[in-house]
């Protein structure tokens, strides 16, 4: 579909759409007077005063650690001169923006995520361009607040036709090629018509709706705007990094990135990614935006580089054989068999001293089986498993394996792992068994699962990985004496007894 036919269908499907967020009047205003040259922080001052939660949120700003200079800002007025004008109209408009879009809707759609991509990205943008030395750190923050726009109003607005991506991202945040190959658009041509209705200038909206794909910029593009939109594109592999669970690959595009056109070092690049933590959770409660407890990001980074070398040795997943005896018929998952091989030669590797990482094992037990085994039949037990099987298997990482381990239990082995991301990997799973739903005979049937865990830090003898996994079923028997559908994680990196 020709460009020019494309944006004339969404701007029609936009214009329909019920749920479209809108610029509230206090950004309408911020807007005008960002474009006129002449205005002045007074003017400025009296068009925030008339939005208290926005003033709080600029005094709040002027106040944080990104402008505080040791005295406090207690009026609106010295906050718009301890800012500037530039940072005022900038962060004005993106306050108000924040304000506006949803935290929740229909379908789908995951929320929490949006907003935690949206809030990194921004504080991501904003911090890498003064490290660079990119004087658009405020338009950056913009971007990156705006950056996920386009998935949300596709869902919300274009509900219908987008679940069959979020269907297809089985969990996953969706990205742009996926999007493309279900609708024949993407997101990034939906936030283009939408920043366009609201009049937004190209310095913004350019790089917003080309940061997934820089190399696609129009030709005619002037240098600040190709800059800030590759800025952008680095901040969007910092966000894929931070946020999801397969981050190897990334991690070595963010290292190419960053040497190749801002001549970073990978030392350099980790020490930043580890220096966001403190500025984006100052931001979210300047936001308003909540935070799930989540990794550290000394342990994110550690975790991203261990991916990365798990990837470019071929280890973990796809080192396990493949073939028919080491292959769950009904599951499409291997088998126990290949867990125990895997096993034994990640327990070599550490004893080598290859292997950084805590490794990390989990057993899982399909809670009440039996009685759907006996009541139901086996043909409605082999639906249940499969279904979990499809499960685990969605939601296991590259380089990590998922097999199935016994006549009810499955089985993952975390090559680079710690006690704290096995508990959220193992939460995350049972909540989707949860939630999911098995078809016999037309009806639904419904399980939950209980899982043990532990890790280790350090082998010493061969016998560590059956060690390793007693402690893990200990950890599962836990779970289900207290009541299954539970995940028990040893807060241990060593085995019982070391």
């Amino acid at each position: 579909m020709p460009d020019q036919a494309l944006e004339k269908e969404l701007t029609a499907a936009l214009a329909q759409a019920e749920d479209l967020p809108s610029l509230p009047t206090v950004a309408v205003e911020v807007l005008r007077l960002s474009q006129d040259e002449d205005a002045t922080l007074d003017e400025l001052a009296k068009v925030i005063q008339s939005d208290p939660a926005l003033a709080a949120r600029l005094l709040k700003l002027a106040n944080s650690s990104l402008f505080n200079a040791g005295q406090e800002v207690t009026t609106l007025q010295r906050a718009t001169m301890v800012l500037g004008m530039k940072t005022v109209k900038l962060m004005s408009l993106s306050f108000c923006l924040a304000s506006t879009l949803p935290t929740s809707g229909k379908g789908a759609f995951d929320f929490q995520a949006f907003w935690r991509r949206s809030l990194v990205a921004a504080v991501a943008g904003r911090a890498f361009a003064r490290l660079v030395g990119n004087k658009s750190g405020d338009e950056a923050f913009l971007c990156g607040l705006l950056s996920r726009l386009g998935q949300l109003v596709a869902s919300q607005c274009m509900s219908d036709l987008y679940a069959g991506v979020l269907d297809r991202a089985a969990g996953r945040w969706p990205t742009i090629a996926l999007e493309q190959k279900v609708l024949g658009f993407h997101s990034g041509h939906v936030v283009a018509t939408l920043l366009d209705e609201w009049s937004l200038p190209e310095t913004i909206a350019l790089p917003v709706a080309y940061m997934d794909r820089p190399q696609e910029l129009p030709s005619n593009v002037g240098p600040e705007v190709r800059k800030l939109t590759f800025l952008m594109a680095m901040t969007a592999l910092m966000v894929n990094i931070l946020c999801d669970e397969e981050k190897g690959k990334e991690f070595r595009k963010l290292y190419e990135l960053g040497k190749d056109r801002f001549q970073l070092s990978e030392a350099e690049i980790d020490a930043f990614l580890i220096g966001l933590e403190g500025g984006i959770r100052e931001t979210a409660k300047m936001l308003d935006v909540k935070l799930d407890d989540d990794l550290a990001h000394q342990e994110i980074v550690e975790n991203a580089r261990e991916q990365m070398v798990l990837i470019s040795l071929g280890a973990a997943r796809d080192e396990t054989p493949r073939g028919e005896a080491y292959t769950d018929e009904l599951t499409g998952l291997r088998n126990r068999a290949a867990f125990e091989e895997a096993l034994t030669a990640e327990i070599a590797a550490r004893i080598a001293g290859e292997r950084q990482r805590a490794l990390g094992v989990v057993l899982v037990e399909v809670d009440g089986f039996k009685a759907i085994h006996d009541t139901r039949g086996p043909k409605a037990g082999e639906a249940v498993l499969a279904k979990v099987g499809d499960v685990v298997s969605r939601l296991t990482r590259k380089g990590d394996l998922a097999v199935r381990y016994g006549e009810k239990e499955f089985a993952l082995m975390l090559p680079a792992t710690t006690p704290s991301h096995l508990k959220t990997v193992t939460d995350r799973i049972r909540r989707a068994i949860e939630a999911a739903a098995a078809v016999f005979e037309d009806k639904e049937l419904r399980v939950t699962a209980s899982f043990g865990g532990a890790c280790l830090k350090t082998a010493r003898e061969p016998g560590d990985g059956a060690s390793l996994t007693r402690a893990a079923e200990s950890c599962l028997s836990k779970a289900k004496e207290d009541g299954r559908n539970r995940c028990e994680v040893s807060s241990q990196s060593e085995l019982p007894g070391r």
